[in-house]
C-alpha cells in the first residue's frame, strides 16, 4: 500500500510554466535576443527540460546554458510570490493527511520552495523538502530518492513519485518506487510509467486512497 506521496513542485504543485514562458522572455530582451518561436513551441519545450527550453531560444552565441539557468532561477526567486497552486492540490494533500499518510517535495528549484509553499498556505501539509540544494544529479537519475529512502527508512514500494513529466515518474520508477504522471494537456500520452492520469482528481483513485 502507497503511504508516501512524493510531488514535483513546478508544473504539479504550482501553475508555473506560464511564469517560465515569460522568464524566458525576460532573459531574451535582457541580452538583446529574438526568440524565434511562438509561445507554445517555447512552453512545450519547458515542459521536457530546462535546456529543452534554453535549446529553442537558439542563444548559444550569446548565452551559455549555465548563464541561463542562473539569470531564470534569479527570475523565479524574484517573482516568488507569484506562483499559485493548481485548484485540486491542496484537496489531495489534505486527503493523503486525512488518511495518515505523508506529502514530500522533490524539485529541482532551490530553497525559495519553502517560501512559496508557505506564501500558498500548503507547507503545512509537506514532511520534507528535497530540493536543488541537495545537489543531487537531475531526474530521473534515482540518487535524490535513494537518499530520501535511506533518510527516512523507508520501502519503496510504499512510495509514490508524482509529477508533471515523463521524468519525474521514470525518477521514482528508477529508484523502486511507483511512478505516476499527471499529464493533464496530453503532451506525453506515450510515456512508459505506473500510473498516468489526467487529472489530478484521477490520482486518489488511480493509488487506491
Amino acid at each position: 500500500m502507497i503511504e508516501h506521496f512524493i510531488y514535483d513542485f513546478d508544473g504539479t504543485i504550482v501553475d508555473s510554466y506560464h511564469l517560465f514562458v515569460r522568464f524566458c522572455h525576460e532573459i531574451a530582451e535582457n541580452h538583446s535576443i529574438t526568440i524565434p518561436c511562438d509561445d507554445n513551441t517555447l512552453y512545450r519545450a519547458l515542459k521536457k527540460t530546462a535546456y529543452d527550453g534554453y535549446l529553442v531560444l537558439e542563444c548559444e552565441d550569446r548565452l551559455d546554458y549555465q548563464s541561463f539557468l542562473d539569470e531564470f532561477h534569479a527570475l523565479q526567486e524574484k517573482y516568488r510570490f507569484e506562483f499559485q497552486p493548481f485548484p485540486e492540490i491542496k484537496d489531495l494533500l489534505q486527503l493523503a493527511v486525512a488518511h495518515g499518510k505523508k506529502n514530500y517535495i522533490y524539485t529541482h528549484t532551490g530553497s525559495v520552495v519553502a517560501d512559496m509553499l508557505e506564501n500558498i498556505g500548503l507547507l503545512r501539509y509537506f514532511t520534507f523538502i528535497l530540493d536543488s540544494s541537495y545537489g543531487f544529479p537531475l531526474k530521473p537519475a534515482p540518487d535524490a530518492l535513494l537518499f530520501f529512502l535511506k533518510k527516512f527508512q523507508l520501502d519503496p514500494k510504499t512510495c509514490v513519485m508524482i509529477g508533471d513529466r515523463p521524468l519525474d515518474a521514470h525518477a521514482g520508477m528508477n529508484a523502486g518506487m511507483y511512478g505516476c504522471l499527471w499529464d493533464g494537456e496530453s503532451l506525453f500520452t506515450d510515456a512508459k510509467v505506473d500510473f498516468y492520469a489526467k487529472e489530478l482528481s484521477q490520482i486518489p483513485k488511480l493509488l487506491q486512497m
